[in-house]
């Protein structure tokens, strides 16, 4: 394997690296806006039962 193959697949290789971490960084997002919007419809669910 030349030089210019190994560095292409080095660079190949990085990309995966941060790929795999961005749908971790997504995934973790996603629970908390998950965790928020149940949150929040909880609430006001519980606010409208006070008021009626």
């Amino acid at each position: 394997m030349t030089s210019k193959q190994t560095d292409s697949l080095n660079g190949i290789k990085d990309l995966l690296k941060k790929e795999k971490q961005l749908h971790k960084d997504i995934r973790k997002d996603y629970k908390k806006i998950t965790e928020k919007i149940n949150l929040d419809f909880d609430q006001i669910q519980k606010s409208q039962i006070k008021s009626n």
